[in-house]
């Protein structure tokens, strides 16, 4: 959740091109060593109590979720609106690339960062909780999902404004309520509108499938239910993230 680092260009652009901006961005957050490591074990912290203590599956779920749902959110929010206020944003708007694409390769290099956390986060709880294989690789999964569908919120804050302050409580005020509709503190209902909607956020699966690795009782949900949601939200993340790729580098411009 801590602030990632936007590559500068150097030279010509069309370095940029060949060896992807992609690339280029997650090794300037790889030699940024010191934010890396706080990165990584910035999950533990809480993932390592609720693993080991036998806090109650629903609260720890709950929590849980939260931490994947901050961590992409909050990381490529603000680090984009910090980017675009130092003027990086408008220098790569240059780039012989599609808007589209640099927009894509931005939300991609973050999105690996954050995977290394939520891989961690995963093996912690296979250590302290042995659950059944398919229920930790589809939960697995489901967080790399949830990663992306929250770095995409991140991003389409980061085309509003230009002060990560300000993107801290727009990124609150668009959160809150998609984790309360996903059923993370009341749970979700057994019909009705709120649980329609719950079953478009993958905040709600991934509450259920930390519940099975937790050994908990989740209302719904099963293995495969979460690998297709998986698939799905992760084809809505990036492609979240390819369409806002105009506003995020038009903006200043």
């Amino acid at each position: 959740m801590a602030e990632r680092v936007v590559a500068r260009p150097r030279g010509a652009f069309g370095t940029a091109g060949r060896r992807g901006l992609w690339e280029l961005e997650l090794r300037a957050s790889i030699r940024r060593r010191r934010a890396l490591a706080i990165k990584l074990v910035f999950p533990l912290v809480l993932a390592v109590p609720l693993a080991l203590t036998g806090a109650p599956q629903f609260f720890a779920a709950m929590l849980l979720t939260v931490l994947i749902a901050m961590v992409g959110t909050v990381g490529t929010g603000v680090s984009l609106t910090r980017a675009r206020g130092a003027g990086w944003l408008d220098r790569l708007a240059v780039l012989p690339l599609g808007r589209w694409r640099v927009a894509l390769e931005l939300f991609l290099a973050g999105w690996v960062v954050d995977c290394l956390q939520a891989t961690l986060l995963i093996l912690v709880l296979e250590a302290a909780q042995r659950p059944d294989p398919l229920t930790l690789f589809s939960t697995w999964l489901l967080s790399l999902a949830t990663l992306a569908f929250s770095g995409a919120l991140g991003l389409a804050v980061a085309t509003l404004t230009d002060n990560p302050g300000e993107a801290m409580l727009v990124l609150a005020v668009v959160l809150a309520p998609m984790l309360f509709l996903s059923g993370l503190f009341t749970g979700v209902p057994a019909s009705g509108p709120r649980y329609w909607v719950a079953q478009l956020l993958p905040f709600s699966y991934l509450q259920n499938a930390f519940q099975l690795v937790l050994h908990g009782n989740p209302p719904y949900g099963s293995d495969p239910q979460f690998l297709l949601a998986a698939a799905a939200f992760l084809v809505v993340g990036a492609g979240a993230a390819a369409a806002l790729g105009r506003p995020l580098l038009a903006r200043g411009a």
